[in-house]
């Protein structure tokens, strides 16, 4: 799996060199209605074998003819699947042309509803609303969140939402008495919330996920920072006692701030982490609220929106295209509909 991403990461770095009149025919070549393979190299391009099925995995595949957009299919003699290639890209049984998936990039980028990017495409709402979650996982999957250097550590809150569970299950309950969107003055305190933890380096690394409705313990901290944070970096938190151990456990140089404004030796602090956890709740009010189970997809969505600004790239949308085409994140309808409430790490407080 990292040799696949390895190779990913190489395709994007090679296409932010590429000159605007290449970059250009890249996108002219992915959005072609035909096929990009030249006419005379046609029929060696039916000789392409399918090494396995990505359903079963049986090697048993044969030709099942093309779909509607001329697009070669394939058969499983196993478990009588039929696929199209890419076989593990979000794009993946899509009957919608590329031209349509690209405008629907377009409308995220300009921040549409759900409900308007439907419109604009020509898709149903509930297409609509399948296809930001697949592309947001997609871009979750493939963008980095390895930090090194001086790593700023923050906490932030958001109040918990059930939104969109209620229709679906007659059995569901939220454990809370119900209440209208937004929180009021005198809630502030009362309501429940979960904790969102921002890990910024100062090379532009950003890593953030919902960690549960407690502050991280011991366990937690190492299991999200063992494999992101590399050893002998320095990390600036809070004043949770929790990081005096895990940075002794990681090999990790610490610098415990007492107040949230603190600055020690006029180099560590955590400004910027506190500054993304503020875009996040910004971010998210053009939403009219955001459930709680999908909320990594959106931290996603930010953490995009903020690496396009660093790198000031003008093509933003064609990349987003190309890493939905390149990624293995497939999401299927009924994994989206099982996501639960709470993400797994939640569940792991100690």
């Amino acid at each position: 799996m990292s040799d696949e991403l390895n190779k990913t990461n190489e395709v994007f770095e090679a296409i932010k060199s590429l000159k605007p009149s290449q970059i250009k025919y890249l996108e002219n070549v992915l959005l072609s209605p035909e096929t990009a393979i030249p006419e005379g190299n046609q029929h060696e391009s039916s000789h392409v074998e399918v090494l396995a099925c990505p359903d079963c995995g049986s090697s048993s595949i044969v030709k099942f003819g093309r779909n509607r957009l001329g697009k070669q299919r394939h058969k499983c003699k196993n478990c009588k699947r039929s696929f199209v290639l890419p076989s593990k890209s979000p794009l993946r049984c899509s009957k919608k042309t590329v031209q349509q998936w690209l405008l629907y990039m377009e409308c995220m980028a300009k921040g549409m509803s759900i409900r308007k990017s439907a419109v604009v495409v020509g898709i149903n709402i509930k297409t609509s609303f399948y296809w930001r979650h697949k592309i947001l996982n997609a871009l979750k999957s493939e963008m980095k969140d390895n930090l090194s250097g001086v790593v700023e550590i923050d906490e932030t809150g958001l109040p918990e939402s059930f939104k969109g569970n209620r229709s679906k299950d007659a059995n569901f309950h939220m454990g809370r008495p119900p209440r209208k969107r937004g929180v009021k003055l005198s809630e502030t305190y009362t309501v429940r919330r979960v904790r969102v933890i921002c890990c910024l380096d100062r090379d532009a690394g950003i890593f953030s996920q919902v960690i549960g409705r407690e502050r991280p313990g011991i366990r937690q901290l190492i299991s999200l920072f063992k494999d992101r944070i590399k050893t002998g970096s320095t990390i600036c938190t809070n004043n949770n006692t929790a990081y005096n151990t895990t940075a002794k456990e990681l090999d990790l140089n610490l610098y415990k701030l007492a107040f949230s404004s603190q600055v020690i030796e006029e180099t560590y602090h955590n400004q910027k982490a506190k500054t993304f956890g503020r875009e996040l709740k910004r971010f998210l009010v053009g939403f009219n609220g955001v459930a709680t189970k999908y909320l990594n997809n959106y931290i996603a969505w930010l953490k995009w929106n903020c690496l396009r600004k660093v790198c000031n790239s003008g093509f933003s949308v064609m990349e987003m295209l190309l890493v939905i085409a390149f990624s293995s994140a497939w999401l299927r309808v009924c994994d989206l509909r099982n996501v639960s409430s709470m993400p797994e790490m939640a569940c792991t407080q100690i």
